[in-house]
C-alpha cells in the first residue's frame, strides 16, 4: 500500500528527505500514541514541490513588476483588483474569527463593508495590522501564505506545473492521500481531475478549503473526487487561522459528507504546524486503518 504526503506552501528552504524524514516522524509520534506501528509493506511517496513553487511565483511577481506595478508597496495596479479581493476576503475571514469579541467582530465587519469596492490595498493593511497584534501567524507569514494561495488558485501555468509534479507520485494501484494547508487544496484537485485513480482514504489536516474565499476559485461544482473511494476525513484545530471552518453543509456542502474532527489540539505555535497534526492520535489512526483496511 502507498501512502502519499502532501505539503503546503514556505517549504522551499527544507531538504526534501529531511522534510519527509520529519513528516514520519511526526506520524510514528501519533501512531504511538494510538499504539499503533506504520506497517512495514507501505510505501511512502513525498511528491516535493516547494521550491517549484517558490520559483514559479517569485517569476509571476518579477514579471509584474516590470509590468508597471507590485504589491512591494500595496500601489495598485490596473489587473490586480481581483488580488485585492482575494486578499480582503481571505484575510477578513481570518480576522473576523480571531477576534474576541463581538465589538471586534462588529468593527471588522463594518471596517470591511465600508471598503469594499476599493481598488486599493488598504484594507488588507488594515487587516495585517490587526492580525499581527493577534500573534496569528505573523504579518509577514500571513501575507506570503495568503499570495501564493492566490497565485496557486488563479495561474494556471502554477497550478499545472505543481499539480503535475504531485501527480507523478500516483499511479493505478490503491493508495491513501493525506494533505496539509495548501497541501490540502493542490490534493483535492488532483482528485477531482483524475477520477481513475483509486484512493482508499482521503485525509486533509490544517485546510483552508472552508474559506469562502478560496472555495470560490476552486473548479465548480464542488463534489467528493471518484476517485475517493471510503471517505474523505478532515481535522482541525479550531485555533488554527488557516483552517477556521469546518468542511461541512456550509462551508463544503458535498455528497457523501466530509467527516470533520475539530479538536485536534496542535502544539505548534501557530497551530498549524503538521506535527501538531500528525501527532494526533486519532490523525495517525485514520491514517493506519485506510492503510490496513
Amino acid at each position: 500500500m502507498k501512502l502519499i504526503l502532501i505539503h503546503g506552501r514556505a517549504q522551499e528552504d527544507y531538504d526534501e528527505t529531511a522534510l519527509k524524514e520529519a513528516w514520519v516522524k511526526s506520524l510514528n509520534k501519533g501512531l504511538e500514541k494510538a499504539k499503533l506501528t506504520l506497517p512495514e509493506a507501505v510505501t511512502i511517496e513525498f511528491p516535493y514541490y516547494g521550491k517549484l513553487l517558490k520559483s514559479l511565483v517569485d517569476q509571476a511577481n518579477a514579471k509584474s513588476m516590470r509590468d508597471g506595478g507590485g504589491t512591494r508597496g500595496m500601489a495598485p495596479r490596473a489587473n490586480e483588483s481581483a488580488e485585492i479581493e482575494f486578499f480582503e476576503s481571505f484575510l477578513g475571514e481570518i480576522a473576523t474569527n480571531a477576534a474576541d469579541t463581538k465589538t471586534e467582530k462588529a468593527e471588522l465587519e463594518a471596517l470591511q463593508a465600508k471598503t469594499r469596492g476599493i481598488t486599493n490595498w488598504e484594507i488588507t493593511q488594515k487587516l495585517l495590522a490587526y492580525l499581527d497584534k493577534k500573534d496569528t501567524l505573523g504579518d509577514w507569514t500571513l501575507k506570503n501564505f495568503t499570495r501564493d494561495v492566490f497565485m496557486y488558485l488563479t495561474t494556471k501555468s502554477i497550478k499545472r506545473q505543481v499539480n503535475e509534479r504531485v501527480q507523478k507520485s500516483f499511479d493505478p494501484e490503491p493508495c491513501v492521500v493525506v494533505g496539509h494547508s495548501l497541501g490540502s487544496i493542490v490534493s483535492y484537485l488532483v482528485l477531482k481531475n483524475n477520477p481513475q485513480l483509486h484512493i482508499k482514504k482521503f485525509i486533509t489536516v490544517g485546510s483552508p478549503l472552508g474559506l469562502t474565499s478560496v472555495r470560490k476559485y476552486l473548479e465548480l461544482p464542488l463534489g467528493m473526487p471518484e476517485s475517493v473511494k471510503n471517505g474523505w476525513f478532515n481535522a482541525y484545530d479550531e485555533r488554527d487561522v488557516v483552517a477556521l471552518n469546518p468542511l461541512d453543509q456550509v462551508h463544503f456542502n458535498i455528497k457523501p459528507a466530509v467527516d470533520n474532527k475539530n479538536d485536534v489540539k496542535n502544539h505548534t505555535k501557530n497551530r498549524h504546524g503538521i506535527e501538531g497534526y500528525l501527532e494526533d492520535a486519532e490523525v495517525a489512526k485514520q491514517i493506519y486503518d485506510a492503510l490496513t483496511s
